[in-house]
């Protein structure tokens, strides 16, 4: 990744981490019913492609400050490593959850060997590179430390625009296809992060509207090793 793109990252992130007001809070019940939507379709996704979670060792490119990490460690996951361009939230995992591996570096360089990890994930990490090549160089790297593992990807579907204050490209399915190949399962997932403040509290409103395909903000995609030849 070049330098400026490194530059943009950080900049980007360091000024949306900084923001006083944010609507990605636990005590915004909007953001709940969000996160809530997200991880049942992560957990659909991953019963309905196979994917054995129990002792697998596993990688989160763009981890940032760790909840999905974490997450898959209470899902089962035995060894967890995260990557995250920004010290300070590497800093913020490792307080949070001092039992997992974290690590500051690019998701270009991966400081990794080859077929390192069982599951190798990235939520929304993709979406915020804007330069082409940069993403690719990135979605390779996944592919060489997952080896004969999975690859998760959970991410911006929408083209353009900003998610969270920082500027996105949208990843459809064929964007998808093109960076790590024909996947085992690819599916519409999440619901729209406006239409999730609007449900709050009302868990079973966002369900609802969730279950609607044109509402759904993210794709999630997982692959083996032999999809992504």
């Amino acid at each position: 990744m070049s330098e400026r793109e490194l530059d943009r990252l950080r900049n980007e992130y360091r000024v949306r981490d900084d923001a006083a007001e944010t609507p990605y809070r636990w005590d915004n019940p909007g953001y709940v019913s969000y996160m809530q939507v997200v991880e049942r379709e992560l957990l659909r996704g991953l019963a309905d492609a196979g994917v054995e979670l129990a002792g697998a060792r596993v990688l989160d490119v763009g981890c940032g400050g760790g909840y999905f990490l974490h997450r898959l460690s209470e899902y089962g996951a035995s060894e967890c490593h995260g990557i995250d361009l920004m010290e300070s939230r590497i800093e913020e995992a490792r307080q949070r959850y001092p039992g997992l591996a974290w690590h500051v570096g690019s998701a270009t360089k991966l400081p990794f060997e080859d077929g390192a990890f069982e599951l190798v994930t990235q939520f929304t990490c993709l979406s915020s590179i804007v330069d082409d090549a940069a993403r690719s160089a990135a979605a390779s790297e996944m592919r060489r430390v997952a080896g004969d593992g999975w690859i998760l990807s959970l991410d911006l579907r929408a083209a353009g625009g900003r998610a969270g204050g920082t500027p996105t490209v949208g990843l459809d399915e064929d964007s998808l296809r093109e960076l790590f190949g024909e996947p085992r399962l690819l599916r519409r997932a999440g619901l729209r992060f406006d239409l999730a403040q609007i449900a709050g509290k009302h868990s079973f409103v966002a369900q609802s509207l969730a279950s609607l395909r044109p509402l759904r903000s993210h794709v999630l995609g997982l692959w083996s090793s032999s999809s992504t030849e």
